[in-house]
């Protein structure tokens, strides 16, 4: 045989192994997450067949098998920390919980997206009852898998009703995870006592916690507690809109309507058959004044309000007024109404026609009984036909301020 033949038969079988060895490693990568049994005979040592397998053990509790096969993919594929998070997992079924952890904390530092490691770590941090551990975890777990918020909204509640762990709760909150929103609303909502979850809830930062809050002010005022929400509403707004305090808060609706967040600023739900905005109207006392048209059909308005926080005593409600062709059955007055349950504890005369700015007065009396309120404008209607409103009214400067007198102590 010529060296040339040789030569060739020797490249020929080396191809062939070659392309054996190929198609042995290719069935095994293509066999390792769904039958990794058939990878492991393609290729001993796969990596990921080695580590589905110690996965698939541990899940069965067959810790021996588990153990080799972790050990066998951790030799494969030292880098990989699932391979380190069975071991952990077999050290604690052992009851060898100080292994498990220093076992588990290795696991993260090589794969930190690795959800059971983190639900291990978080374990071992709420055992141990530290709780700035708990939530680096619980913060980690929510934002790899966010929806599992439902099933750790409970753990969640927990670590912030506890006064030991509150501050970890805050900080870790206040750096603004993409799951702070939901899990408030959550919270908001939750068994747990007002008093208990204040001190979250008042020390929260950030753009959005005003929105955010909207449902814990909402739970305050359904308890009567209306002097907490509009202290807690007021500590959330920005420091430019401070100067807009008072008994009636941006009474003159300079600030820009997108710009009112929460039940102590101005509340404009759209409503069909009416278009309502901040308008630059001649006669305004500054540079804007609420204005409302109405398109002529019925239209149940009572789309402007505000929540009050008023002490007992006597009030006068002050404002400008303006319409044209304001035609309606019953018109539009002012309500103060005591919340939550809506009494009407004063009512102004209607406004409707056609007239220049004008001022109104309205006095009402805060009873004790009454730690909050709601102003708002409305259609006063009896029945469905009397909300027929068509024309525009504009409204202006409009503020309460105490009336000389006694303060009224008893309903």
């Amino acid at each position: 045989m010529s060296r040339k033949a040789v030569w060739l038969a020797a490249v020929s079988i080396l191809l062939a192994v070659l392309g054996w060895r190929l198609l042995g490693l290719g069935l095994a990568e293509h066999y390792a997450r769904s039958a990794p049994e058939r990878a492991l005979a393609w290729r001993a040592e796969h990596p990921e067949a080695l580590n589905r397998l110690a996965q698939r053990r541990a899940e069965q509790r067959r810790w021996p098998e588990a153990v080799d096969y972790a050990r066998r993919a951790l030799r494969a594929q030292p880098v990989d920390g699932r391979p380190l998070r069975v071991l952990a997992q077999a050290a604690e079924a052992a009851g060898r919980g100080d292994e498990a952890l220093v076992l588990y904390r290795k696991a993260v530092r090589l794969a930190p997206r690795d959800l059971p490691t983190r639900l291990g770590l978080l374990q071992h941090a709420l055992a141990s009852r530290n709780a700035a551990d708990a939530m680096a975890q619980l913060d980690a777990i929510l934002r790899l898998k966010p929806d599992l918020l439902p099933a750790l909204q409970p753990q969640l509640d927990v670590l912030a009703a506890n006064p030991a762990a509150q501050q970890a709760v805050i900080d870790t909150l206040n750096r603004q995870p993409p799951w702070r929103a939901g899990f408030l609303a959550g919270l908001a909502k939750s068994g747990y006592p007002s008093e208990a979850l204040a001190p979250v809830f008042g020390q929260l930062h950030g753009e959005q916690a005003l929105q955010e809050l909207l449902p814990w002010l909402a739970r305050l005022r359904a308890e009567n507690r209306h002097g907490l929400a509009y202290l807690t509403w007021v500590s959330l707004l920005p420091e430019n809109q401070r100067g807009l305090l008072g008994n009636v808060f941006d009474g003159g609706f300079e600030l820009e309507q997108e710009a009112h967040h929460g039940p102590f600023a101005w509340n404009t739900p759209p409503v069909a058959g009416a278009e309502a905005y901040w308008s630059a109207t001649r006669g305004s006392l500054g540079q804007t004044s609420y204005r409302v048209q109405f398109e002529g059909r019925r239209t149940p308005f009572a789309h402007l309000w505000q929540a009050l926080a008023l002490p007992p005593g006597r009030w006068r409600l002050a404002w400008r007024a303006r319409a044209e062709h304001l035609d309606s059955p019953r018109g539009l007055v002012w309500r103060v109404l005591c919340e939550p349950q809506g009494r009407v504890l004063a009512e102004s005369a209607p406004m409707s026609g056609r007239f220049d700015w004008r001022e109104a007065l309205l006095d009402v009396e805060i009873p004790a009984a009454c730690p909050g309120q709601r102003l708002v404008l409305a259609i006063p209607a009896r029945i469905p036909a009397e909300t027929v409103i068509d024309g525009t009214l504009w409204l202006d400067d409009v503020r309460i301020v105490p009336v000389s007198g006694k303060p009224v102590t008893e309903e």
